[in-house]
């Protein structure tokens, strides 16, 4: 399995959490029980009226991925980036797990380091796993910040592991994502002189990209 970057800047972008959970109800008692084991990232990206060689690097990329055998690095397009950021910030501290993580090298005593609704991702192994903040955060004195996000963290993230948010600096927030269907098909206008075509990629997150 090979990984490729989506270099192409879509139209629209559409993007959903999936929750993986189960509901189980009584009818004897009119209780209900939910029991949730996980949740990923779909998105949907647009790409409408490309031309020439954007058209043509895209097209190439789709025929790359031969349906959903290779997978795609994909870049988030609609981050409220609200935070304050700044620093280098690193995972403080391996073994770390679930909906929280402990992180340093950030800018010294600074409020709302990252505000809820904020996407950022941590990098596990190589590969980055995309993650949104639930809560605001301030960085302390040391640069120390506790990230509370979903979903949670599939495998941890070795000490010192890069953290990435958008602040102008750093790699955009980003994730491993594949095809949600073997078949991907576009629009084109082919009497067009620039050949212009329309795609949509409809994806859904690898959730074993990182383990």
């Amino acid at each position: 399995m090979s990984i490729l970057d989506l270099n192409q800047t879509p139209k629209v972008v559409t993007m959903s959490i999936i929750g993986n959970t189960g509901l189980f109800s009584s009818p004897l008692i009119s209780s209900a029980q939910t029991i949730a084991r996980s949740t990923k990232w779909n998105a949907t990206y647009q790409f409408t009226n490309m031309r020439e060689d954007e058209r043509a690097d895209l097209l190439g990329t789709i025929a790359a991925l031969r349906g959903q055998d290779n997978r795609l690095r994909v870049v988030v397009f609609d981050n409220p980036k609200r935070g304050a950021y700044g620093g280098t910030p690193l995972v403080d501290g391996a073994s770390q797990t679930g909906f929280a993580l402990n992180i340093k090298g950030a800018s010294l005593s600074t409020g709302n380091w990252i505000r809820k609704g904020d996407y950022f991702s941590v990098l596990v192994g190589t590969e980055h796993e995309l993650k949104m903040a639930t809560a605001d955060a301030n960085s302390d004195g040391a640069g120390l910040v506790v990230l509370a996000f979903t979903p949670k963290l599939r495998a941890s993230p070795a000490n010192d592991a890069a953290i990435f948010v958008e602040d102008g600096v750093l790699t955009k927030p980003q994730g491993i994502f594949m095809l949600q269907s073997a078949d991907t098909s576009w629009q084109s206008r082919p009497g067009n002189p620039s050949k212009i075509s329309s795609v949509t990629l409809s994806m859904t997150e690898d959730v074993f990209a990182t383990q």
